[in-house]
């Protein structure tokens, strides 16, 4: 029996009723993930190939192999382990639902008012990750790469993810359904997807309105002109609305501030914890050859 046909109508009543015990809920999510990395690598792959095909012809240095493949390993261990963070997070959103004021309708306008909400909490979630020492601990990862192009947008932090019911929180208190907050959320993200590129300039009618490639590469920025400027995920309004607006006037410099450079994906994930240094310290001499 096909498991795509067996399998897919009961994640999609899980998703709309929210039933399902955590275990069937772990295991469907094991299915997902399997289920849904290869349509995504189907869509992004063609874009990323065509990038780097014109970067090529045109002689752009946006590319290197080293940080592309430290990328899509970081990608490839987000993929594998995301059935490991499912439970604990579906358990918090459902746990914060019975806290909810009231429940919100299923309809058009409520789906429509939940994508604005979640942008609006993912330009807030944003900006204090830039603000607060332990939530920049988490999204740093993904500023730390002196290059920018579409494999940038892998390079998240594996823990990222344990956040993710705090950001949550303020929309399912106000009635919106787990399912749909993350179902929105997920698309914001997979809307910067494309947003991570030098490719395309500035897009004439919708710069200030949407995130586009050019406000994302200002954001990602490390001129001083550019720190801590566009944080929005679809909607740029908000930075406009909240004085954190910045339209692209000179050329990127991307990376952090310092000197930290890696293509080694754990040591781009862990390089900040004392006790990750001292252990790759450690393993680096005792795989170091032997000089005779």
């Amino acid at each position: 029996m096909d498991r795509n046909f067996s399998l897919r109508p009961l994640y999609l009543y899980c998703v709309r009723s929210g039933a399902g015990s955590l275990e069937s809920r772990a295991k469907i999510e094991m299915f997902e993930t399997a289920n849904t990395f290869v349509p995504f690598l189907a869509i992004a792959l063609p874009f990323m190939a065509l990038e780097a095909i014109l970067a090529k012809l045109k002689g752009w240095q946006y590319h290197n192999l080293k940080d592309s493949l430290c990328n899509l390993a970081i990608l490839t261990i987000n993929f594998v382990s995301r059935p490991l963070s499912v439970v604990y997070i579906y358990a918090s959103l459902k746990l914060i639902e019975g806290f909810a004021l009231f429940h919100l309708p299923d309809n058009i306008a409520v789906a429509v008012l939940a994508l604005i909400a979640t942008d609006f909490v993912y330009y807030w979630q944003h900006r204090y990750s830039h603000k607060l020492k332990w939530l920049w601990f988490f999204h740093e990862v993904h500023h730390s790469s002196r290059y920018f192009n579409l494999t940038t947008s892998f390079r998240l932090h594996w823990l990222n993810r344990m956040v993710a019911p705090l950001i949550f929180a303020p929309l399912i208190l106000l009635g919106f359904k787990p399912e749909q907050v993350s179902l929105f959320f997920a698309f914001n993200l997979f809307y910067q997807f494309f947003l991570h590129t030098q490719a395309i300039g500035r897009i004439p009618l919708v710069e200030g309105i949407l995130n586009t490639p050019s406000a994302h590469r200002v954001h990602h920025a490390r001129n001083k002109e550019y720190l801590n400027k566009n944080f929005g995920g679809i909607l740029i309004l908000w930075d406009r609305f909240f004085g954190t607006y910045q339209p692209e006037v000179v050329d990127p410099k991307f990376g952090i501030i310092g000197s930290f450079e890696s293509y080694n994906p754990f040591t781009v994930q862990f390089h900040k914890l004392a006790l990750y240094r001292t252990v790759a310290e450690k393993l680096s001499r005792l795989l170091r050859p032997v000089r005779s």
